[in-house]
């Protein structure tokens, strides 16, 4: 990508670079005061088939005439070339610069006062994706507006709320984008929230969409993101709450989507195996995984390592008892109790290898003291910064747009709820699915596991070289061939963890460590599945978690109370009501 601007680079400039490179698309700035003019600069670039220009408007915008523009502008007319023109001042010059090199699909330039949501309208599927129709909300409240012509209409891509501030004009052979923007995200700053970085979609997407449609294959993509259906807490019987399983799993196997229910490993004893063979007749959509250890408070919050470490272990021999004694297979997934752990938790994760992955709605530990994420680990399909250990991003039912924003980015698309969630039978996730498939005709539901295991992003480095970045110990990659193709494998890690030997479809492989990855090569000659494994040396309590009888105690009271609760007062609207002004009452006397 060759960036274009006058005499300084501006800070928003610095910052799409650095955005660019997080998509895996190096940039050459150029400064057009040494070069000699932007027509020179331009011409040059094409001359050596770039496939992306950017021109900085603000610096650009005083120091070409009128009839360098429209030479330009003529110059563009004949080239298939993708520009963008980043636009950031709202003045006479900015709005001739875009006027003339847009073929007057642009009139003018406006503030914007006040704006809450950021939109990417429907007709905009081809090149916004996924986020065609939806919405979002934004924290700043100012902006730039684009005016339009009514004679030549430039497509809108977003709007912050019904300003254009993002749009794309052909210009004979050209394609131009407009981005009105003060502000680029920047990817290197360190987040306090994730909601810091979902709030900003105005300032980054514009970026990511150009860059695509520019780059194509070799910006980092992921092909076929999964998705998933969480049902947090209940025990595997017949019914429970509002769940009637044999209807639910009747209507996965029909609709074709997966259920995975996060089970308490403490409840491993309290399946009945005349229950379980219903759900054994469903194993091609229905699975388990672990939904904490006991599932007391924010046990996962606990920055005991030790304690962390052991209670790592109780949950997967739980699960593993489990499988054993009623034959369902356990998905090596860890579902944290109130979307509570701790950073101390990630690196225990890390540690015991005894999952390969943490499923929350949160990416950052809750016990953060100083920011320790950058904007450029959310843009990964998962959350891989501490200990190398992945986080993937789940959601609770707010509408699609959470979903939508997650298959643009090319990360699982998964949905938690709770049995209330099944209030009305299967017709909730059967419509969920159903949208998925409206927003990815391609997507296929697979379990949980399988999902995580193939999550990964790639990109074409020249013609026949490949890099894939990976997130699990445990990877499948699908890769459809048209030539024979080297590639680079690369998974984060920490700098503690003991490889001791990766294996690529069972064959012991050589790899290599830099710069806190594990990178290895390969070739592949024809279309295949590839099986990667590498094998980390576990580490381990020092002593097996035994909780005392009192503490037992008050797991058994609580997961009583909690199934009270669930089939019980939840189900009866008296009672329901009259629970929650007690429990009004209560903590109006307790403040």
């Amino acid at each position: 990508m060759k960036v274009l601007f006058h005499t300084k680079r501006s800070q928003t400039l610095v910052q799409l670079q650095s955005l660019a490179m997080c998509l895996g698309v190096n940039s050459e700035c150029i400064n057009v005061g040494i070069v000699g003019s932007l027509l020179l600069a331009v011409r040059e670039a094409i001359l050596a088939k770039t496939r992306g220009i950017v021109l900085d408007v603000g610096s650009l915008k005083d120091k070409c005439d009128e009839a360098e523009l429209r030479e330009l502008a003529a110059c563009l007319l004949r080239h298939k070339i993708v520009v963008l023109l980043l636009v950031s001042d709202v003045d006479q010059s900015a709005t001739r610069f875009l006027s003339i090199l847009t073929n007057n699909a642009i009139l003018g330039i406006e503030p914007i006062e006040q704006a809450s949501r950021v939109n990417f309208p429907a007709s905009s599927r081809a090149l916004s994706k996924e986020l065609s129709s939806y919405s979002y909300p934004r924290k700043s409240a100012k902006g730039i507006s684009l005016i339009l012509s009514s004679a030549r209409k430039a497509q809108v891509v977003m709007t912050l709320d019904v300003s254009p501030t993002f749009v794309c004009a052909g210009v004979g052979e050209a394609n131009v984008f407009v981005w009105a923007t003060d502000v680029v995200f920047n990817v290197s700053k360190l987040l306090t929230a994730e909601i810091e970085f979902e709030q900003a979609t105005e300032q980054y997407i514009p970026a990511i969409i150009f860059l695509r449609f520019a780059f194509g294959e070799r910006c980092w993509h992921n092909p076929r993101p999964g998705a998933g259906f969480i049902i947090d807490d209940p025990l595997l019987r017949r019914s429970y709450g509002f769940i009637k399983f044999p209807q639910l799993l009747a209507s996965a196997k029909k609709h074709q989507y997966h259920i995975t229910l996060a089970f308490i490993p403490w409840n491993h004893w309290r399946t009945r195996t005349r229950d379980a063979q219903m759900f054994l007749k469903y194993s091609d959509c229905f699975s388990p995984c672990a939904h904490g250890c006991d599932h007391t408070n924010q046990e996962f919050r606990s920055t005991d390592y030790e304690r962390l470490l052991r209670m790592i272990f109780a949950a997967r021999q739980r699960m593993e008892r489990h499988q054993t004694r009623t034959g369902l297979t356990s998905e090596p997934l860890m579902v944290c109790p109130q979307e509570q752990y701790s950073l101390e938790a990630l690196r225990a994760f890390a540690d015991s290898r005894q999952f390969l992955g943490l499923i929350c709605t949160a990416c950052i530990p809750r016990n953060l003291s100083t920011p320790q994420i950058h904007g450029a680990d959310l843009l990964l399909p998962a959350q891989d910064s501490f200990y190398g250990f992945p986080v993937f991003k789940r959601h609770y039912w707010n509408g699609m747009a959470a979903f939508a924003m997650a298959l643009f980015f090319g990360k699982p698309a998964i949905l938690v709820e709770h049995h209330e969630f099944l209030r009305n039978g299967s017709v909730a996730p059967e419509e969920f699915a159903q949208k998925l498939a409206e927003l990815r005709p391609d997507l296929q539901w697979k379990s949980l596991a399988e999902t995580v295991t193939a999550t990964h992003t790639r990109r074409r480095v020249s013609g026949d070289k490949w890099e894939v970045r990976f997130f699990t110990d445990t990877f499948q990659l699908e890769f459809e061939l048209k030539q024979p193709i080297d590639l680079k494998l690369f998974r984060r890690m920490a700098e503690t963890t003991r490889i001791e030997r990766v294996r690529v479809d069972g064959r012991e492989v050589p790899f290599s460590r830099e710069d806190g990855f594990l990178m290895l090569e390969t070739h592949l000659d024809y279309p295949q599945t590839l099986s990667v494994k590498v094998d980390c040396r576990s580490v381990k309590p020092t002593k097996f978690y035994s909780p005392g009888v009192r503490y037992q105690a008050s797991v058994a009271l609580r997961r009583g109370l909690s199934e009270l609760r669930d089939n019980v007062i939840a189900r009866n609207p008296v009672i329901l009501r009259a629970s929650k002004r007690l429990m009004k009452s209560f903590k109006q006397a307790a403040s």
